[in-house]
């Protein structure tokens, strides 16, 4: 009887402790010295965007009263997309397939509205911005979207969303009262946009230039500069091992996996990661390729300056954000106004951009008068070294420069310019009438 009871209080012992030990092995957090590699993360150089800040139109048309004016004034051109953003886009079709003279057809048309975006815009990663009732969105993009307003006896209106580069069109429905009060806000508004031309090119397409000669200014900003280490500890995965040597521009950093190139003539780094490489053979299209790119500057609020997304290309997985000055583009060869992205297989492969921001502006900056629009492709139609066909844009923008007599002041030149060939070149004025379009 006695050996029965010592058995069952031990195993009563053996119970209680197995289960305090279960406990003990649940309850147990230990502490691990953890190694994060993307770095990218812990380091804020500047400032974050939402997709809303960093995807804007460039540009906005107005085709009333037999003619057409337009604006690319950030503040009023944002005055129309927050009010777009609180309407309800319904009824939203499938891609259609439309040519040239039709999509023209569609622009043009009397009393409508143009918003033009500098390149494609995937519906999915627009969505926050416009409201569309639907169960599912096209998965395509769109370039430009265009508000018909028809008489009041009609209960809705149509928003086409177009992708001129695809020759695709999306047509929707929108309520004609939000469309109405639009218009009327625009109506009041009418004298402060300048008029435009369409000018029909010898193939066929229009462009919309300013009809006349158009009033810019020469700025001078003084520039903050970041420090390029910022960008060593947000790129690198392991910066303490990262090596530093000078070379003729500047300094190059390189590890066991990747590089970074410090300009210091032109303040741009160029960071390159070789094992990510992208084969375009493969004709890869990622369409979340400009969400992956503003997430990536994100990480490291690297929106040092007034970045626009300007413009993707998914064969090469490229994409560019283009600095904006005035709601005008800003352009340098040397990649002083870019921030560019190559993306490799799973990471980013090269990313070049500036590392200094434009901090105070000078006063009294000085008026610069640039020929009408018609006057510039006039002239370029006019070169026989100009191929008509490979002529795709002409805009006004700045060139930027640093002073030579003072590097830290960054120079503003309102200029022409075209695209050309895919890439972007400034008009060269061979004679100059008075202070005419910023020669230097």
């Amino acid at each position: 009887m006695r050996y029965e009871t010592i058995k069952s209080a031990l195993l009563v012992f053996l119970v209680i402790t197995s289960a305090v030990l279960t406990w003990t092995l649940w309850t147990f957090q230990p502490k691990y010295e953890l190694n994060d590699e993307k770095h990218v993360h812990e380091v804020s150089i500047s400032d974050s965007k939402d997709v809303g800040e960093v995807i804007r139109p460039v540009k906005l048309l107005l085709h009333m009263d037999s003619g057409h004016f337009g604006i690319v004034d950030e503040k009023k051109i944002g005055e129309t997309l927050q009010e777009l953003s609180s309407w309800n886009f319904y009824d939203l079709g499938d891609a259609r397939t439309y040519s040239q003279d039709q999509i023209r057809a569609i622009a043009q048309r009397e009393n409508s509205l143009e918003l033009i975006f500098p390149d494609l815009v995937p519906f999915d990663l627009y969505k926050g911005i416009l409201r569309f009732e639907a169960e599912s969105l096209p998965i395509g993009s769109f370039d430009r979207l265009v508000i018909h307003w028809e008489d009041e006896s009609k209960e809705d209106g149509i928003g086409y969303f177009i992708s001129n580069k695809e020759g695709k069109v999306y047509e929707s429905h929108v309520n004609h009262e939000y469309i109405q009060a639009l218009l009327n806000r625009l109506e009041k508004q009418a004298s402060q946009f300048p008029e435009f031309k369409a000018y029909e090119l010898p193939d066929g397409r229009v462009k919309y230039l300013p009809a006349k000669e158009t009033v810019m200014y020469r700025y001078h900003y003084y520039t903050d500069y970041i420090d390029p280490n910022k960008f060593k500890e947000a790129l690198f995965k392991d910066p303490s091992l990262v090596r530093i040597s000078e070379d003729s521009t500047g300094e190059k950093l390189t590890d066991p996996t990747s590089m970074m190139n410090v300009n210091k003539t032109n303040s741009t780094i160029d960071y390159v990661n070789p094992s990510q490489v992208v084969d375009t053979a493969n004709g890869q299209v990622n369409i979340d390729l400009l969400k992956r790119s503003i997430d990536f500057i994100n990480e490291h609020a690297g929106w040092t300056d007034n970045y626009k997304y300007f413009g993707m290309d998914p064969t090469t997985q490229k994409t560019t954000f283009q600095l904006f000055l005035k709601g005008y583009p800003v352009f340098n060869a040397e990649g002083m106004s870019e921030i560019k992205l190559y993306w490799g297989k799973e990471e980013v492969y090269q990313y070049r951009r500036p590392y200094f921001s434009l901090d105070i502006p000078l006063p009294h900056p000085e008026k610069v008068y640039l020929s009408s629009g018609e006057e510039v492709m006039d002239t370029l139609l006019a070169d026989p070294n100009i191929d008509i066909n490979k002529l795709q844009e002409l805009i006004l923008g700045y060139r930027i420069y640093k002073n030579p007599e003072n590097p830290k002041v960054i120079i503003l030149e309102p200029s022409w310019y075209y695209l050309y060939k895919g890439t972007w070149e400034r008009f060269e004025v061979k004679e100059a009438r008075g202070n005419l379009s910023g020669l230097g």
